[in-house]
């Protein structure tokens, strides 16, 4: 029974890459210890049932090749080419998990299919390679020391099968043993179905089911993604009694006011000084302009990514699904933003964003978003101001946004998305000094004064007065350092604030509001008059929910409590760590039921517009 020989071969080298996923899971806890809770040794073994499964859907080509009864095998060629096609096979997956070590601080998820087709949006991935690979030097220690170790595994045995009817026949039972043991593995036990995310955490504890996934089972569960799942929770006229992203037409007469929305970078709630009463802020600009603006103290990003957060901001549609919007199967349904909506009403529409072009699909969202033009890093045109990264640093290129909207016809709607608060963090040169440490906070203060420095460029300008500003985040850092801001909630807290340039609006609101929320409150302000379409709700109106969803898990935030959706389990918090449960919030189920067959069916059917 030759074969045993290559089943043995084929085991150990699951065990090298078993262990290579160990180390990597070891150093992915360790730098993001505070994301998870009460670990123990079988958070780390039930990992382990995870890695077997990926690591048998990545291997399939080498055991197939490897026990296939044949005496090709004694051939060099064939050798080689086995290989090389474990080689090619397994190391990019361990690139991509180690990858996750830090971005998991930032999406507090495994990365999915969506990260690929992220990175096909453009060549900003090649760009800022060299950069990341700098910063995060231990990552790539790591792999590099985990590849290499992979790479000493070349022995295959040298076994000759005997030509014999009772020798072939042994050699063909052990070859269909292999495979039944392989999809074991893959399938993750002998349980009914084979084993997927939502599954991680049912042996151990289900808040750290990051740790126990790994990247490469994620991204190969999410390739061919999830068709929505369409909910009948309630009948058509039960469910418009609840909720309807159908907003009504109003009576009176539009006010053409000019519009800027300013979509901050990493801007979280924690870093604004207005909000946390510390005496050193790193946002004295928006703290001052904050005292005369009308500031939403409950406020909520929508998503993780900044690739969510540009539909939810710009045309109230939030990621509730497995992918974003933009990378979706859905992403060619036709949909009505603010900027179709007040182009329609004989506005000016632009969008600036410094970055490339093909950025997190930024360019193709604006012009299916019906912008009338899109500037970024190639309209710029002078490399002088390339931060080394991701594209022109905020300051001059606020400085050509200010110039850009002095020139536009009035009334005007634009938006700005900053870029410098991102990692990898970057200065310009006159911004540091040689013992200086350049992270998050101090890209934050940077911005921040970049900001102030656009306000004073355009203060002046006649249409100043006539202008609504909105300015917020696109969602919260990675890096969070306050406690509070530590936990589920807390993570998408971000600033929301409306200045209107005659100072004739300010105040605190304690309403609870989110990113899809901004489409109709700006609509709203300007007494637009027809009906729309919007998943949000006017931040003025008595409506008190934010919602996200996270993997598998939807989140929404209600002034009766905080409900976790799994399935259909559906259990009320009223704390932000989730620990404390309050009484079931049965009228916060019900709509967040409602919301969820809405935005499943309208998604599903093509349908989230509206038209007479």
């Amino acid at each position: 029974m030759k074969n045993l020989n290559y089943l043995i071969t084929y085991a150990k080298r699951l065990i090298y890459l078993l262990i290579i996923y160990s180390i990597s899971r070891i150093f992915f806890y360790y730098i993001n210890t505070e994301s998870f809770v009460f670990v123990n040794i079988y958070d780390f073994i039930e990992g382990v049932r995870f890695d077997l499964s990926a690591l048998a859907y990545i291997n399939i080509p080498l055991i197939l090749l490897l026990m296939f009864p044949s005496n090709l095998r004694l051939k060099k060629r064939y050798k080689q080419t086995i290989n090389i096609l474990f080689y090619i096979t397994n190391i990019p997956f361990i690139i991509l998990n180690n990858v996750d070590i830090e971005y998991f601080r930032f999406i507090q998820k495994r990365s999915t299919y969506d990260f690929i087709q992220m990175l096909q949006l453009g060549d900003d991935t090649i760009k800022i390679l060299p950069q990341y690979i700098k910063d995060y030097w231990y990552i790539t220690l790591i792999t590099i020391c985990q590849i290499w170790f992979l790479i000493t595994i070349k022995f295959i045995p040298n076994n000759k099968i005997e030509v014999g009817f009772r020798s072939v026949l042994k050699e063909t039972i052990i070859f269909m043993f292999s495979i039944g043991i392989c999809v074991l593995m893959a399938r993750g036990g002998l349980q009914l179905k084979p084993i997927k995310t939502i599954n991680a955490g049912e042996l151990s504890n289900s808040q750290n089911i990051g740790l126990i996934l790994n990247t490469p089972f994620c991204i190969l569960h999410s390739i061919n993604e999830n068709n929505l799942e369409q909910y009948k929770y309630y009948d058509k006229n039960t469910i418009s009694n609840i909720y309807s992203p159908i907003h009504s037409k109003k009576d009176i007469s539009i006010i053409k006011k000019n519009i800027i929305i300013l979509i901050m970078e990493s801007f979280s709630k924690e870093f604004i000084g207005y909000h946390n009463k510390e005496e050193k802020t790193w946002t004295p600009f928006l703290d001052s302009i904050m005292k005369k603006s009308l500031v939403f103290t409950n406020a909520y990003a929508n998503g993780l990514k900044s690739i969510e957060a540009l539909p939810a901001i710009t045309a109230s549609i939030p990621t509730l699904m497995d992918n974003p919007f933009i990378t979706s199967k859905h992403a060619q349904n036709k949909f009505i933003s603010l900027a179709h909506i007040l182009k329609n009403e004989g506005y000016s529409t632009s969008f600036f964003h410094g970055g490339r072009r093909g950025t997190m699909g930024f360019y193709s969202f604006s012009k299916q978003a019906g912008f009338d033009s899109y500037i970024g890093l190639e309209e710029y045109n002078n490399n002088d101001d390339f931060d080394g990264s991701w594209g022109i640093f905020d300051e001059p290129f606020l400085k050509y946004f200010a110039e850009s909207i002095k020139q536009e016809k009035k009334p005007f709607f634009t938006t700005f998305f900053s870029l410098s608060s991102h990692p990898p963090y970057s200065l310009p040169k006159e911004y540091k000094s040689e013992d200086s440490y350049i992270g998050i906070l101090e890209t934050v203060k940077y911005s921040d004064n970049a900001i102030k420095k656009f306000f004073n460029e355009i203060r002046e300008e006649d249409w100043f007065k006539n202008t609504i500003f909105l300015i917020t985040a696109d969602h919260t850092s990675g890096e969070r350092f306050n406690k509070k801001y530590k936990n589920k909630v807390g993570k998408y807290a971000i600033p929301m604030i409306i200045y209107k340039g005659d100072n004739s609006l300010e105040g605190i609101n304690e309403n609870i509001v989110q990113q899809i929320d901004i489409m109709p409150t700006i609509l709203d302000m300007i007494n637009y008059n027809k009906k729309y379409f919007a998943f949000g709700k006017s931040m003025f109106s008595k409506k008190q929910w934010a919602i996200n969803k996270h993997q598998d898990a939807y989140l929404m935030i209600t002034n009766n409590g905080i409900i976790e959706n799994v399935n259909e389990d559906y259990i009320t918090y009223k704390n932000w760590m989730l620990t404390e449960h309050t009484i079931q919030n049965q009228q916060g189920v019900s709509l967040l039921k409602a919301i969820k067959q809405n935005y499943n069916s309208n998604m599903i059917n093509n349908n989230i517009y509206y038209e007479d």
